[in-house]
């Protein structure tokens, strides 16, 4: 029904838009039609994006012009907007369908507006449709300061697949219709010659993202459409249905050959590097590498596929190596990644360098902006801590299609990512998809250089982290034949923090502060002298002084670092500080690690580049004997 609003509000996101082909099953063609996916790519000579896109599209200017006056909604001016995106000659009038293709996956409200204005100060907005916090809305206005509000809200996670909401506005000319997706959930009456349109008017599609900084505006709005006709309640079904057809299979451009995952590197040897990838369809896949970028050793996979990997052998250690994919689909056409680059590991008794990051939950704004952080240290390997999705299981492709790979592949391309796996992928379907890791992949160990890392997956901690559990014993084992001089253990679930609300409410009664059922697998740590225990889940940092048997014992405990900061909605400590606590950090951030023969040393980095904490393990009196530094000054 229609609705009177008395208030617009919106924060928005935007990326790039870019044309796209007609779906086959629909009667009426588009006048306009743009495709927005951020763009996310490393700087300088590294800044290649693997594969084809769709052009990204501008606002049109003029060499000299006046800045179109913008819109204000909830009293702020947008934080990005394209406009001019058609000639104001094109723009419909008497009859006309507006459509957009949301995907609202944010921690804080966003808003988007698609709207018809005049480019003057004080002139009339005619026309919006918008999003804002699972609402939907279309605002039409006459030129008598007659006014059709329609709008209709969602209740959370109530689009498909619990983010994605279809928004199309419809006119014939007397009734305006609100659908949303593929259902008409409001209507009014307005004649068209009654709407207010300006003389020089403006399709500006524009977004308010002040609550998400780094958003752009395509992490909120995926597509955007302009039909001069109203299509009918049928068109609108099936051009929803269309769309999530596309999400369904994880495809980000609708009839383009691209690839929908990497390339990106996996398991790391000092001899083997692990490459993944996958493609909008099924395909071939020739690989070239050598250490020059004239790639002199090649080879084929013939099997028809959409995802392939391929483990290049027979390399020798700590070099850089340069590489290429190619994939060729059944009709002829090929797509390549670009020439890439990747290290092999690095032998014994060699200084590395590695990263951590832990819950990028499908948060591609502050994914990229880690990225390139992350890039700037030139680590040997990335450390993801698990939830690499909010939620990616099986129904939850697009998690990993959309968001995860839009924001990480720059760097997973060059960068070899190890990971486990959180409560977002705890059906390990789609982490075994898209992942080639050793042994079980959900736990296994990797060596590089002096250190041992134990990958494990905290999902199944309450059966498996026991003693007598699968992984408690597949883990004793592994430390007693380890002879690394330093050890890591990695999973997502907490050991020891002092977070406020998951473990007991902390303002109101006791915390448990930590996850008791994790705490089960501890003692191996201590009984075979882990120097570093990491783990991600709470959306913060916080560094442990050394532990043993539930006290701080700096002669020969271990540290227990949280590091949850990759972009999850950030959560708070609680309101005493724990015993066990030496550094908490409440934002987005990532670890460093530099191991260099006795020495470990560690540097938290926020997302404006500071540097907010760090300490140093030394070995060099006798072994196990562990030092940690002073953090720094802030």
């Amino acid at each position: 029904m229609s609705q009177v609003w008395s208030g617009l509000a919106a924060s928005v996101v935007l990326c790039s838009l870019c044309s796209v082909l007609v779906s086959p099953s629909l009667s009426a063609e588009p006048i306009g039609d743009w495709t927005l996916v951020p763009d996310y790519r490393l700087g300088g000579q590294a800044a290649n994006h693997p594969g084809p896109r769709l052009p990204h599209p501008t606002s049109q200017h003029s060499m000299l012009e006046m800045e179109a006056a913008s819109i204000l909604f909830r009293g702020h001016k947008p934080s990005e907007r394209l406009i001019n995106l058609l000639p104001p000659s094109q723009i419909p009038v008497d009859e006309f369908t507006y459509e957009l293709w949301i995907n609202q996956h944010v921690n804080q409200p966003v808003a988007v507006l698609f709207s018809v204005r005049g480019r003057e100060p004080g002139s009339s907005i005619p026309l919006t449709i918008g999003f804002e916090d699972w609402e939907s809305f279309l605002v039409l206005r006459g030129r008598e300061g007659e006014e059709v509000q329609l709008r209709s809200k969602l209740k959370k996670y109530g689009g498909y697949k619990q983010r994605w909401v279809h928004v199309v506005a419809a006119y014939d000319g007397h009734t305006p219709k609100l659908y949303v997706n593929g259902e008409d959930v409001a209507q009014g009456h307005l004649h068209h010659d009654s709407i207010a349109w300006p003389e020089n008017a403006e399709l500006e599609l524009a977004a308010y993202m002040h609550n998400e900084p780094f958003m752009q505006i395509g992490n909120l709005v995926h597509s955007a459409r302009i039909y001069d006709e109203a299509l009918p309640p049928s068109e609108v079904r099936i051009r929803y249905e269309d769309l999530c057809n596309l999400v369904e299979n994880g495809l980000l451009y609708p009839n383009l050959f691209h690839f929908t995952a990497g390339p990106y590197l996996n398991h790391v040897t000092q001899t083997s590097m692990s490459l993944c990838w996958e493609t909008d369809r099924d395909a071939t896949a020739k690989i070239r590498w050598g250490t020059s970028s004239e790639l002199a050793e090649s080879a084929t996979i013939d099997s028809m596929a959409r995802r392939h990997e391929y483990e290049i052998a027979n390399l020798q250690p700590e070099t850089p190596y340069f590489y290429q994919i190619e994939s060729t689909s059944t009709d002829g056409k090929t797509i390549d990644s670009g020439v890439l680059t990747f290290k092999t590991a690095v032998p014994e008794a060699t200084s590395f360098r590695f990263a951590v990051v832990g819950d990028t939950e499908a948060r591609p704004h502050i994914n990229d902006r880690l990225a390139k952080q992350i890039w700037q240290e030139r680590p040997n390997f990335i450390i993801n801590l698990g939830d690499l999705t909010d939620a990616g299981e099986t129904p939850h492709r697009y998690e990993w299609t959309h968001e995860y790979f839009v924001g990480m592949t720059q760097l997973a391309s060059r960068v070899p990512v190890l990971a486990v796996p959180g409560n977002g992928e705890s059906d390990l379907h789609w982490f075994r998809h898209y992942h080639n890791y050793p042994g079980q992949e959900n736990y296994y160990r990797f060596t590089f250089g002096d250190a041992t890392f134990f990958m494990l997956d905290s999902n199944r901690r309450r059966e498996q982290f026991k003693p007598g559990g699968e992984q408690y014993e597949w883990l004793e084992e592994q430390l007693k034949s380890c002879h690394s001089k330093w050890k890591f253990v990695c999973h997502h679930h907490a050991t020891y923090t002092g977070e406020e609300n998951d473990y007991g409410d902390a303002w109101n009664s006791n915390s448990q502060f930590g996850d008791p059922l994790v705490r089960a697998i501890v003692p191996l740590y201590e009984k075979y002298n882990v120097d570093i225990a990491m783990f991600g889940h709470l959306h913060l940092y916080e560094r442990s002084h050394p532990i043993r048997e539930g006290k701080v014992d700096h002669g020969s405990g271990t540290v227990h670092l949280l590091a949850g900061g990759g972009g999850g909605n950030l959560e708070d400590f609680a309101p005493t500080p724990a015993f066990f606590s030496a550094q908490t950090y409440r934002g987005h951030h990532f670890v460093t690690f530099e191991v260099s023969g006795d020495e470990l040393s560690m540097r938290m980095h926020a997302t404006d580049g500071t540097i907010r904490d760090w300490f140093t393990l030394d070995k060099s009196d006798q072994a196990h004997q562990l030092k940690v530094s002073r953090p720094a000054e802030r």
